[in-house]
This record gives C-alpha cells, structure tokens and sequence, in this order.
C-alpha cells in the first residue's frame, strides 16, 4: 500500500473540514492509518514550495475548497499545472507529476458518496503548485462559502478518499485528454464508465499552447498509455495537429467506444487485437465479447455469404450468441459483422467449427436448407407479384395477405400463399466439417 502525504491549508476552510472529517474517519478505522501522512500548511496550496514539503510519502492529496465565476454544488479532482500563463501559482508552461490512477478512484468514490445536488467532475490543468516532487492532485469542495462549510459533503470527500487510498489502483488505464471545457465532461464520462483515467487534461482554450514539447510533458507527467481528442470540441485543424503529435510520439488515440470494448483485457491486449483488427479490414471497429485473456491473437475466417445471409435474417441472435465466446468480432465499412473474427490461437479451430455450426443453426431455422458436398443450399419462398397478377390478384391488401400466409379469393378462386411464390437458392462453400 503507497504512502500517502494529505495536504490542507489553514486558509482554506474546506480542506480543513474534509482533513478534520479523514482524521475522525482514521479513528473509527485506522487499517490506513500507517500509510497517511497529514500536513496543515499555513500558506495557501497553489503558492506551496514542493522542495519544503515532507518527502516520505509516495504521492500527495491536497485537500482544496473550490471557487468558481458560475458558483455550483461540486465535487472535483485534477493535477497541477500550467499550460500557459501561472495566473494563480506555480510557474508558467509547468507541469507537475499527475497520481493519476488515484485520480480514477477518487473520481469513482466521489460518484458513489456525493451528498445530493453536487456534481462530480474532472477539471482541467490549471494552477499550481509546479514545484512538486511527488505525483499529486487536488480533490476539491465547492463552489461558495455554503459547500466550504457544508459538513456533510466534506465527510463524503473524506470517505471517497480513505476508499481511493486503500483500493488497488494497478488496472487503470492511464490518460492524458485533450479538448473541452474547463469542466472535463467527456473525460469525466469515460472515467465513470470505464478503466480509462485522465492525468492532465488540456482544454480547448489552451491548445494555442500546445506544441511537440507539450504535448510530451503532458503525456510524460500523466504516465499516460494514450490519449483521448475531444473532436466535437475543437476545429478539425486542432484536431489533426494534436492526432499527428500522438502519431509522432508513437501513442495510440483511444475513444470511449475503445475503452467500453477493452473491459477487462490488459491495455497490451487490447492493442494488440485491434492492430490485428486494422491489419484485417483498415477503419473497423472491434467489438469483444468473452475473451479476457489473449496471449497469442489469431485471426479466423469463416464464408462471406454464410455471414451476409445471418446479418439478413438472424443479426440479434447471432451477436447475442457470440457474447460467451472467446471471440471479438470487427464491424464498420458498411457492415454489421465482417466474415473475419479474432481469438486467442490455441482455440481458433475450435470457434471456426463454432462460429460457421452457429451462422448453420440460425439459417436451418429460417429457410430449407441442405448439403451437397461441401455447400449448403439455402432455399428460399420469397412472394410474386408476376404470379399474383396472373390469378387476377391486384397489388394492395390481398398481396399483404399472401404474404402474411394467408389464402385469397380472387373472384371463384381460392389462392394460398403458395401458388404465388418462387423458389430460389444459394449455394455457399461450407465445409461439412465445420458446419456440423
């Protein structure tokens, strides 16, 4: 368990209530106690001195109040920092060392402990200290004087602190984010839904900051693996520069959907199957299902036209029958489902005997179907209109009958469904072994 160095200010009326509500949680359960440092400094937080502070801790809480322009119920967190000007504390174009898989867990317990009526968010980079020699954030209560006093919600941010100190933090996704507001919304999002933690974030107002530089220091001090580009947020030239300097950098840009689909698989994992995924169909989208571990990613293919024609008829059943398996399949360019799948190798023969038996059963439930050899032969009845209008039925409601199965009069004569319809078929290669 890190060792971890609280830090409020005697001038700060809200870091001292949530410090004095953490030291009232510490004596009804002191199982952390031994890992948490206190400092009450007289100065106020964003003008500390990092070399002055004590140093045997691995990483630093600042217990912080929160002042805003448009003044709300909220609960935030965020690292230090400054992209540009140090208009309250620290240096200029400084950044500190981001706790950013704390920051995550932080985040997550503010979610669940919030008194009702305050939000919960990120915020962007925006002030100091710079000075710091341990990775930090500030955990904030606000925005008036009646939330710095507010007993109530300081207790909830002491308890989602005590809980983020002592959980395991290692599966985190570390992030830096780009584009927004100075209220992180998206990132906040992401943080809520899935492993996906945010260091530094860069609001749009200070990408004009943002060069090669930068760029590296923001990635370097959040420990980020990748980094998100809020795109609605800015112009399609911000966009582009900021996605060329993470191609540069050699880190890959993950959106939220990349972050849902990577559930519980290693960061590794996950970009390794979807730069098989790009190698397979460039520009798709992988979706996974039950696959959790991936040593070795192997790509499987099964017929093309045995996959369209379960896309026609059976797309629901067939994704829903895929979620037990060790799989992932790609979508995107135009269809549902690609005829190519990925798994771990040492079961791939296994789920393509799978994969094809599945798309079999689904069509043998719909159409006639039969083998000749090594092809099955879908047969399908599909309504007429030229054989509808040769019994003298004309097109409306009775052609709505026939097609529900139902007969018709047409004058003295009674016409099924039947006598109206063609039969056609399609023949696809489909191994008699796998198919069975």
């Amino acid at each position: 368990m890190q060792t971890t160095l609280l830090i409020s200010s005697r001038k700060d009326p809200a870091g001292s209530l949530i410090h004095e509500e953490l030291c009232k949680l510490l004596e009804k359960d002191d199982f952390a106690t031994p890992f948490i440092r206190h400092l009450h400094a007289s100065e106020r937080l964003i003008y500390l001195d990092g070399p002055s502070l004590p140093n045997d801790a691995d990483r630093i809480i600042f217990l912080s109040r929160h002042a805003s322009e448009r003044p709300r119920p909220v609960l935030t967190v965020h690292v230090t920092g400054n992209f540009g000007t140090a208009d309250y504390g620290g240096e200029p174009g400084t950044l500190t060392a981001a706790a950013t898989n704390l920051m995550h867990a932080l985040l997550n317990r503010l979610f669940i402990h919030a008194p009702e009526g305050y939000e919960v968010m990120y915020e962007a980079t925006h002030h100091g200290p710079t000075s710091l020699l341990l990775p930090s954030c500030f955990i904030e209560l606000g925005s008036t004087e009646t939330e710095w006093n507010d007993r109530n919600a300081a207790g909830a941010v002491a308890r989602a602190v005590l809980d983020a100190i002592s959980m395991d933090i290692s599966d985190v996704i570390p992030m830096a984010g780009f584009g927004g507001t100075h209220y992180a919304q998206r990132q906040t999002e992401i943080s809520r839904l899935t492993r996906g933690g945010f260091g530094h974030i860069m609001p749009t107002r200070d990408i004009p900051h943002l060069d090669g530089e930068m760029f590296q220091k923001i990635i370097s001090l959040s420990g980020a693996k990748a980094v998100y580009i809020d795109g609605k947020s800015m112009s399609g030239k911000e966009e582009r520069m900021i996605a060329g300097l993470a191609g540069q950098k050699g880190v890959p840009v993950l959106g939220q959907g990349d972050l849902v689909q990577m559930k519980n698989l290693s960061f590794h994992d996950y970009m390794a199957i979807r730069s098989l995924a790009d190698s397979l169909v460039n520009g798709s989208s992988v979706v996974i299902h039950n696959l959790e571990i991936i040593d070795s990613p192997a790509s499987i293919s099964i017929p093309g036209g045995l996959v369209d024609e379960v896309m026609k008829v059976a797309s629901e059943e067939f994704f829903s029958a895929l979620d037990p398996l060790p799989v992932a399949h790609l979508t995107g360019r135009g269809r549902a489902c690609h005829p190519v799948f990925i798994t771990n190798a040492s079961f791939s023969a296994k789920i393509t005997d799978e994969l094809i038996h599945l798309c079999v059963i689904l069509l043998q439930d719909r159409y006639t179907c039969s083998f000749d050899g090594d092809f099955l032969i879908i047969s399908k009845s599909r309504f007429d209109p030229a054989r509808a209008k040769s019994f003298g039925i004309p097109p409306g409601p009775l052609y709505s009958e026939l097609m529900a199965g139902k007969p018709v009069k047409s004058g003295d004569l009674l016409v099924y469904p039947e006598m109206v319809m063609t039969e056609t078929e399609k023949r696809i290669y489909v191994p008699q072994r796998q198919a069975r």
